[in-house]
C-alpha cells in the first residue's frame, strides 16, 4: 500500500496542478484510477459557507487541478456536497467551489434527496440513506482537507464521505451513535459501502486544535493522495504528530481488521519526511468509551465529561440550537441555554459554530483524572 506526500508552497493554479497530478503518478497515474467515459464525482469538504483562506474547506484550486485531470483521462467529472449547515449553493460559492465548476464548465451536483444503499457486511449500519445521485457516477474521489476534529480526532478522507448523508439527516448518526468508537465504527461502514476510487487531502494550509472549523490555520504545504483512504488518513495523522493509529476511525477499522497497519504503508514523494506537531483538539475522547460504568457516568456526566460552554463571541445566531441532535439548546431573550441533561457530548455546536463561541470545559471530575494521569 503506497501513500504519496508531495510539497506544494502555494495555492497557485500551476503549484497545485503539479503536485495533485505528482501525487497521483506516485501511486500509480491517472489511469490506474480513471478510464475515459466515466462519469466521476468529486466529493470536496464543505462544511460550510467560508472563504478558503479559513482551511475549513478544501480548496477550490485543489479541485480544479483534480477535475482538470479527470478530464485529460476523457472522463466526465462533477462535484458534489451536503454541507454540515448553511445553504448549499451559498455554501458553494462562498468557497470558491462554484466558481471553480462554471469556469471548468463541469456541473456542481446540489445533495438535497436521498436513497438506501445496502451495505450487508456493514458492522453497525446495513444500509445507509446516502445522495441518490451516487450510483449515477462510476467513479468517486474523495477531496479531503487535512484538519483535526474535536470528536473523531482528525478529519480526512474517511470522514469526508460524511458529506453524503444528506444535509440534516447526519444528526441522527449522532443521537444514535454516542460513544466516540461506535460513530467511528459507522464511519468505517459508510467507506466500505461508498468505496472511493481515489483519496487526495488538501494539506497545503491546514488546521490544528480546535478543529474542524474553529481551529487555527497552519501552513503544512503538502498534498497526500492514495488509493485507501483509511492508509491516506492513517499518514495525515501521523504527520500531524498525533498517535495515528489511536484516532478513533483508525481504530475502529483496526479492530474490525479492515484497514493495513501505519507500519505496512509505503509513503513516497518529496514530502514523506515531513513532520508537524499538530495541536491537539481539546477532546476527542469520552468517558463513554472507558471503564467507567454507565450509572456512575449518567449520575456524574457534567463531571465526567468536556462540555461545550457558550463565550462572548455568540451572537446568538442560532445555529447551534438548530443544529443540536438532541435539541439540548434553546435561546431565550437572545441568550443561548444548554441543558446538559440533553447535552450527547457530540460537540456539534462546537463544531458548526461560525463565531469560535463554543468552548469545550472539563469537568471537576475529569480534569482530576487528567491530572493525576488516569485519563488522558
Amino acid at each position: 500500500m503506497k501513500v504519496s506526500v508531495v510539497k506544494a508552497d502555494n495555492y497557485n493554479i500551476e503549484t497545485v496542478d503539479k503536485a495533485v497530478n505528482d501525487a497521483v503518478n506516485l501511486i500509480g497515474g491517472w489511469q490506474n484510477f480513471i478510464k475515459k467515459g466515466d462519469k466521476v464525482l468529486i466529493k470536496p469538504n464543505m462544511l460550510t459557507n467560508v472563504t478558503p483562506e479559513k482551511a475549513v474547506t478544501t480548496h477550490p484550486e485543489v479541485v480544479r487541478a483534480v477535475i482538470k485531470a479527470v478530464k485529460n483521462m476523457g472522463a466526465l467529472p462533477a462535484v458534489g456536497d451536503s454541507p454540515g449547515i448553511s445553504n448549499l449553493k451559498s455554501t458553494a460559492k462562498r468557497t470558491g467551489i462554484l466558481t471553480i465548476c462554471e469556469e471548468e464548465n463541469v456541473p456542481f451536483v446540489y445533495f438535497k434527496q436521498s436513497k438506501a444503499y445496502n451495505y450487508m457486511e456493514g458492522r453497525f449500519i446495513k444500509q445507509f440513506e446516502l445522495v441518490d445521485c451516487l450510483s449515477d457516477f462510476d467513479k468517486i474521489i474523495s477531496v479531503a482537507k487535512m484538519k483535526t476534529h474535536v470528536f473523531m480526532g482528525v478529519t480526512g478522507a474517511v470522514k469526508n464521505l460524511f458529506g453524503c448523508i444528506v444535509g440534516t439527516d447526519k444528526a441522527r448518526f449522532h443521537l444514535r451513535m454516542q460513544k466516540h468508537i461506535d460513530f467511528a465504527h459507522v464511519m468505517v461502514d459508510l467507506y466500505q459501502t461508498i468505496k472511493p476510487t481515489l483519496n487526495i487531502i488538501d494539506g497545503i494550509t491546514a488546521m490544528e486544535g480546535q478543529g474542524p472549523m474553529s481551529g487555527d490555520v497552519v501552513d503544512a504545504k503538502i498534498i497526500i493522495a492514495s488509493s485507501d483512504g483509511f492508509a491516506a488518513d492513517l499518514i495525515m495523522a501521523d504527520k500531524m504528530g498525533l498517535d495515528a493509529e489511536a484516532m478513533p476511525i483508525a481504530a475502529a477499522g483496526i479492530e474490525e481488521k479492515r484497514i493495513i497497519r501505519l507500519k505496512d504503508i509505503k509513503v513516497v514523494g518529496d514530502g514523506k519526511d515531513e513532520q508537524f506537531h499538530f495541536a491537539k483538539p481539546h477532546t476527542y475522547k469520552s468517558m463513554q468509551d472507558t471503564y467507567v460504568p454507565k450509572f456512575i457516568l449518567k449520575l456524574g456526566q457534567n463531571q465526567l465529561t468536556s462540555k461545550p460552554v457558550i463565550n462572548k463571541n455568540c451572537v446568538a445566531c442560532g445555529r447551534c440550537s438548530h443544529h443540536c441532535p438532541p435539541k439540548a439548546i434553546t435561546i431565550i431573550d437572545k441568550k443561548v441555554n444548554i441543558d446538559y441533561q440533553k447535552c450527547i457530548r457530540c460537540y456539534c455546536c462546537q463544531e458548526l459554530c461560525p463565531h469560535q463561541a463554543v468552548d469545550l470545559k472539563d469537568g471537576l471530575i475529569l480534569s482530576l483524572l487528567k491530572y493525576i494521569g488516569i485519563y488522558k
